[in-house]
Formats: C-alpha cells, sequence, structure tokens
C-alpha cells in the first residue's frame, strides 16, 4: 500500500519545479524532480501510481515521498537542466541542508 507524500502545510500553485525527498532508496534512487501546473493534483497522480514510472515504482513500494523543495515560475526547461546535472542529492535541503539552498542559487532560470 503506497505511503502518502508529507508536504509542506501550504503548497504553492502556479507552474514550478519540484524535488520529491524518497524516505529510502528505490534501488538507485533517492529523488525525483518534475514540473506541473498544479502541485497538489501532480502528487495525487504520483502517489496513485500514475505519470512517471520511478514515481509508480516508489509508491508500489510504499517509500515515504516528501516535496523536499520547489521552484516558483520555473518553467520545464528549468526542471530538464536540474534533471542533467545529475546531482538532486546536491540540491535536497533535507540532504544537504543549508548548502542546497546555495547550490541552486547558482543555477539559473
Amino acid at each position: 500500500m503506497p505511503r502518502a507524500a508529507r508536504r509542506p502545510k501550504s503548497l504553492p500553485d502556479g507552474p514550478l519545479v519540484y524535488l520529491l525527498h524518497f524516505g529510502a532508496p528505490y534501488q538507485h534512487a533517492t529523488h525525483y524532480i518534475g514540473w506541473t501546473e498544479c502541485l497538489r493534483a501532480r502528487l495525487a497522480h504520483h502517489m496513485a501510481g500514475r505519470g512517471a514510472r520511478l514515481m509508480a515504482a516508489v509508491a508500489a513500494a510504499g517509500i515515504e515521498v516528501t516535496v523536499a523543495r520547489t521552484w516558483e515560475g520555473a518553467d520545464r526547461h528549468y526542471e530538464r537542466k536540474l534533471h542533467n546535472r545529475k546531482q538532486s542529492r546536491a540540491l535536497c535541503p533535507i540532504c544537504s541542508g543549508t548548502r542546497a539552498l546555495e547550490r541552486a542559487s547558482l543555477i539559473t532560470q
């Protein structure tokens, strides 16, 4: 049974890039980066096992998912830029603390 995503008290609206942190690794993966117009609906979609294959597998494995951070107003190109860096752990404040915020500010939109 999939575990619900832990979310901040309020989720931002509008287009944004988001970083999800997994409570336990799924094979090699510990994070997921995505883009959406509505984060609340996209999280429900992910946790229902629909959408990205990785998120379907994570949900099926019952791994807890946390919204680690968001980049409001960012577009799909910025999401791709973050993906291509292949350093999602370095951008995650759960894994890297305040250093993650400093690193992300170096990546221009």
